[in-house]
């Protein structure tokens, strides 16, 4: 029982409907009146809907006493600059190994922060740690702030 969504009769047997491109909820006088075809799928599609079962999805651990955090080193374009010029290679040589363009190179050199897999390329090349464990090296704490001050209804509870 439910509601009919073209003539909007309550308390109604409806069905599922194409009319057009649009699914609707329609009762039989307006499926009869309107020459409208139940809503069906192609055979095959629901036997296979049958076969194939979704696995159980295991619920992800985000606890965050437990996960590592590795995060970039402060002195990245420092180490990559060092370990290139140990192995006495120049830019386009350390580019031209790694698969990757010179001005990535020159850039992640000045400082500024490659992506995740050239990070991963530079670690693999140059045989050095970029990613390192993150320890927090500061403790916090809540503490009270300064009070809020008076607003319009504190005024207005103070004069009754």
């Amino acid at each position: 029982m439910g509601e009919c969504e073209l003539c909007g009769a309550v308390k109604v047997s409806v069905r599922n409907v194409r009319t057009g491109k649009t699914e609707v909820t329609a009762c039989t006088k307006c499926i009869d009146r309107m020459n409208l075809m139940p809503k069906s799928e192609a055979p095959g599609l629901v036997q296979a809907r049958q076969r194939t079962s979704r696995p159980m999805a295991r619920p992800r651990k985000n606890d965050l006493m437990t996960r590592s955090e590795k995060d970039l080193a402060d002195d990245f374009s420092q180490r990559i600059v060092n370990a290139r010029k140990e192995r006495n290679w120049s830019q386009q040589q350390l580019a031209k190994r790694m698969a990757e363009t010179a001005n990535i190179i020159k850039s992640a050199e000045n400082g500024k922060r490659p992506t995740d897999s050239v990070i991963r390329k530079f670690e693999r090349t140059l045989s050095i740690k970029l990613m390192v464990e993150h320890t927090p090296n500061e403790t916090r704490q809540v503490r009270p702030g300064p009070s809020r001050g008076m607003t319009f209804g504190d005024y207005l509870n103070d004069t009754r």
